[in-house]
């Protein structure tokens, strides 16, 4: 049985009238990359607030490793919040040494990661450099390099990608999965459903402080399969076209078609898809044969549509 470094139960927090989480309970694996997203407002920074000890809870529980969660716990997680929190005056090795010092770092210790992450990302000679004094993108790098300095257990990332080119976001992204490989825990938390399709394992839909979707990216995607089948036939019977195209059981779209192949879009009108293959092979030879697979995109906005 899998792990759990985050067990979350009827966790509540108002904010006066506001209910910003309505008692949520969730499981984190260890070793995953968790997916935490919603609309603006919906809850997820709030929870990762909560998980950091910035606020507290109203109700609810949450153990960290199989223990309630202590103050001393969030020396090992690291959090990247979107709003950047850099001091722009200090070099980057001043802030290294300090932030490392906040995790329980000796400056030493702090020293030896900073050069390996300067090396790791080929900036070595950037360790005297102040913040004030770098692009957007390398600022959020060095952010980057701040948050995983002290090696945390859980990694809380808030749109990671924000504010970087295609090929450093590219880079930040290995360098997760890395991390993630190695056994580090990761919440990714952004709206682009693209770069968590990409990245993460689990994913959790929080919409006005309820969880609506919580699982494995696949399991989702099953469970929100339509019924639409993509068929391309070539080499087909005519007649057998004819006849498939009249069956009741279906409805068919013909997508293309010419001398040699046609393209169908199928959608059987009850429970028959398992005869459907059967079917479609008296009309031709099979090329493909392929349910629609609705994305995370494309779930997400139809689950809070009827949210």
């Amino acid at each position: 049985m899998q792990e759990n470094i985050l067990s979350i139960d009827s966790l509540q927090k108002r904010y006066q009238k506001n209910v910003a989480l309505n008692s949520i309970s969730l499981q984190i694996p260890k070793g995953s990359v968790y997916g935490l997203i919603g609309q603006n407002g919906a809850g997820k920074t709030t929870l990762i607030r909560i998980l950091n000890k910035i606020i507290d809870i109203d109700s609810g529980t949450i153990h960290f490793n199989g223990q309630p969660i202590r103050q001393e716990d969030v020396q090992k997680i690291g959090y990247l919040p979107e709003e950047r929190g850099l001091y722009k005056n200090m070099t980057i090795e001043e802030q290294a040494m300090y932030f490392g010092q906040l995790k329980g770092m000796t400056k030493k210790e702090s020293k030896l990661q900073l050069d390996y992450w300067l090396n790791r990302f080929d900036i070595s000679d950037w360790k005297k450099k102040k913040i004030q004094d770098l692009s957007k993108g390398m600022a959020q790098k060095v952010q980057f390099i701040i948050t995983v300095l002290h090696q945390p257990e859980l990694l809380i990332l808030d749109e990671p990608f924000s504010g970087f080119d295609p090929i450093n976001a590219n880079l930040i992204a290995s360098e997760i999965k890395q991390l993630a490989k190695n056994g580090t825990t990761v919440i990714f938390s952004s709206h682009r459903m693209e770069s968590v399709a990409e990245m993460c394992d689990h994913v959790c839909l929080i919409h006005q402080g309820t969880i609506l979707l919580d699982g494995t990216i696949t399991d989702i995607q099953k469970k929100h399969a339509q019924a639409v089948f993509e068929i391309n036939l070539f080499e087909y019977n005519d007649a057998a076209l004819e006849l498939f195209l009249t069956n009741t059981e279906y409805t068919v779209a013909i997508k293309h078609q010419d001398d040699e192949n046609v393209q169908l879009e199928v959608l059987p009108n009850q429970d028959v898809s398992d005869n459907l293959l059967t079917e479609v092979l008296k009309i031709g030879s099979l090329h493909l044969y392929k349910q629609y697979i609705p994305s995370l995109q494309e779930i997400f906005i139809k689950t809070i549509e009827n949210a």
